[in-house]
């Protein structure tokens, strides 16, 4: 969206305010409990209780992007963010959704590996979103080429339909004696609260992908401002660093089933980190396609490594009775600071440069490198009522 938005002549500044849109994902432990409890009519009795709520969730992200379509970001600004609220809303709940339902479908050994995968159909998302949209653009409108971003979220329906219906993990006792609210609502919270370390946990989710929030929004618009073509971009940065990133995501998953979480975390966030002084070099050497594929290649494995250790360790923190509940306000605490992170990356680029911005993303991986030897690490399985 950054280079959309560049399109219309917005600074960097500005372009990284549009980064709170994304404050639903910060926000999403607040309707998390409707998503564990509340059944849809008729919906929920055909589809299940994760199904029919992803379902919904599909069609409202689509409805909010063409609305965004239609907007112009100067002119109808309000517009424009009312849609992008809804379109970040929907995904947020399609996030708490999509790791509940892995949770309850796989072994807890294999949540590792679930990881890899679910890093693995993520980034062929990113790479219909990102490279591919890049490409089109360079040949057609933007407003064309969201449109039929927009429809292929429809084709994404299809999965979604086709899945299982499993039996919704849930305490029923619970739910009885002590009512709806004090269960949906109080109840997870009190739950994770229990856990030894549950505030570590907490500061360990908000700072270990900051280097990665600091950098995402701003990656694409680096490289073109290096001198670097839309459709050079699309092929190594995006399409090239897919493939990394899910070779990484699969290797991320075999390191904790043989070395386990804390080792897997810790040398995940110190190769990102090291990694990310790449882009250090690249701004040394400007549009230098073959430093381009090392740059690139190394963040980006890195990046797919620590990713799926992170999101493991996550499951490994959550109840499966209240699983969408916690995950929610685990996954809010990492998107807390990716709301706020962008905007700052905007205004540091404006103010400061493209240096020591990179040098600021550097350091910010070593926050979350020194807290993994602060959070506990219970054994590779979620917990139980």
């Amino acid at each position: 969206m950054g280079v959309w938005l560049k399109s219309y002549g917005l600074d960097y500044t500005t372009i990284g305010l549009f980064g709170l849109l994304h404050l639903p994902y910060a926000l999403k432990p607040l309707w998390a409990p409707l998503l564990d409890h509340v059944p849809l009519p008729f919906f929920t009795k055909a589809l299940g209780q994760r199904r029919s709520w992803l379902c919904l969730a599909q069609l409202t992200a689509i409805a909010g992007l063409l609305g965004m379509i239609s907007s112009d970001p100067v002119e109808n600004l309000y517009a424009f963010v009312s849609c992008g609220l809804l379109v970040t809303f929907s995904a947020a709940s399609q996030h708490i959704l999509l790791l509940a339902y892995q949770m309850e479908t796989l072994r807890s050994r294999d949540w590792g590996v679930g990881e890899g995968m679910s890093v693995f159909g993520y980034r062929m998302g990113i790479l219909t979103s990102g490279p591919v949209a890049l490409s089109l653009a360079t040949y057609f409108s933007w407003q064309e080429v969201y449109s039929l971003l927009a429809f292929l979220m429809v084709v994404g329906l299809i999965p979604v339909l086709m899945g299982d219906n499993l039996e919704h993990i849930s305490a029923p006792s619970l739910a009885k004696n002590r009512g709806w609210f004090r269960y949906a609502v109080v109840a997870p919270f009190k739950d994770f609260t229990r856990q030894k370390g549950w505030i570590a946990i907490l500061v360990f989710m908000l700072l270990y992908r900051l280097p990665h929030s600091l950098l995402s929004m701003m990656q694409t618009l680096f490289l073109l401002d290096l001198g670097f073509t839309k459709i050079e971009i699309s092929l190594i940065a995006k399409t090239f660093g897919m493939g990394t990133v899910i070779v990484g995501g699969f290797i991320g998953g075999y390191w904790i089933r043989r070395y386990g979480y804390k080792r897997t975390l810790l040398w995940g966030a110190m190769a990102h980190g090291i990694a990310c002084l790449l882009f250090l070099v690249q701004a040394r050497l400007g549009a230098n396609l073959p430093f381009l594929y090392v740059t690139i290649g190394a963040e980006h494995f890195c990046g797919g490594l620590m990713l799926t250790a992170f999101l493991s360790y996550q499951l490994t923190c959550a109840n499966v009775a209240f699983a969408a509940t916690q995950l929610a306000l685990l996954t809010a605490f990492t998107n807390l600071g990716s709301v706020f992170a962008k905007p700052i990356s905007g205004v540091v680029i404006d103010t400061f440069g493209w240096v020591p911005f990179l040098m600021l993303v550097f350091l910010s991986a070593i926050p979350g490198i020194l807290w993994v030897y602060r959070i506990p690490f219970p054994q590779q399985e979620g917990r139980q009522l």
